[in-house]
């Protein structure tokens, strides 16, 4: 049995789909098949129940995931451990913005890597082993654990026209609270594609978006007003115990959070 053997049946049981592990892993779906196929033989079991849907793990599939999933965080360890590799960080462009200062991600032990996407890109790097640790804010079909919760409120200019700058990711939590807390048939709306452009348009009074606080807190953004609001955003980190602490650490050390 080989490592990548394990990788790939892993991929394949969070997935629940030969083809989708074999996009995710950049791998031609025969080759997957095949894999399973030679494993099961070696095992001498069944480990996946064949749908039209997909798989489903059996119960000796749902084994070999408690061992594999063990087996494989333990490989990775030891891998960073003797190769000193670095921790590899996928988040977005508004949390790295807010909580990863870029003096403070450079010069932090252990060394660090900042990967910025969107969550879906994110999501399948860390599939393929690319990324060691997520921290995002919603959801995804990976184990998430809470992190924080964000407090939010409105930014704005005194003389700020009456528009809401959203993002155009309708799955961004500041776009769907937003459209909740206003009526989208009657109020002036603009999609924006990059959140220093919606700042950028929100200090020139073009209009007001939903944000966390941490944008009125930066020095070059002072002379916004920020309304907070009672609700919240949370912020989620996936990854194996270890890495998740890490990360942890550095949040509270580079910004008090707790």
């Amino acid at each position: 049995m080989e490592l990548n053997d394990l990788r790939i049946f892993q991929c394949v049981s969070l997935n629940g789909s030969m083809s989708e592990a074999a996009r995710i892993m950049g791998y031609a779906q025969s080759n997957i098949t095949e894999r399973i196929r030679l494993l099961e033989q070696e095992l001498t079991v069944k480990l996946f129940e064949r749908t039209n849907r997909g798989v489903l793990l059996l119960p000796e599939g749902e084994q070999l995931l408690e061992y594999a999933t063990v087996i494989l965080a333990q490989i990775d360890e030891i891998e960073r451990h003797y190769k000193k590799r670095p921790i590899r960080i996928g988040t977005t462009q508004t949390i790295a913005s807010n909580y990863f200062e870029l003096s403070e991600v450079i010069s932090y032990q252990p060394e660090i890597n900042l990967y910025l996407d969107t969550i879906e890109r994110l999501e399948a790097m860390y599939r393929k082993k690319e990324l060691d640790v997520l921290v995002i804010n919603k959801g995804t079909s990976l184990q998430t654990n809470l992190l924080f919760y964000e407090t939010i409120g409105w930014l704005s200019t005194a003389d700020a026209q009456n528009v809401y700058l959203i993002s155009r990711d309708k799955e961004c939590p500041y776009r769907k609270m937003t459209l909740s807390l206003i009526n989208p048939q009657t109020c002036k709306i603009v999609e924006v594609d990059s959140i220093y452009l919606m700042i950028d348009l929100i200090k020139k009074g073009a209009g007001q978006s939903l944000l966390p606080k941490c944008f009125s807190q930066e020095e070059q953004n002072q002379s916004l007003l920020f309304n907070e609001i009672k609700q919240q955003v949370s912020i989620y980190i996936v990854g194996n115990e270890k890495n998740s602490e890490l990360v942890r650490l550095f949040l509270e050390r580079s910004n008090g959070l707790r």
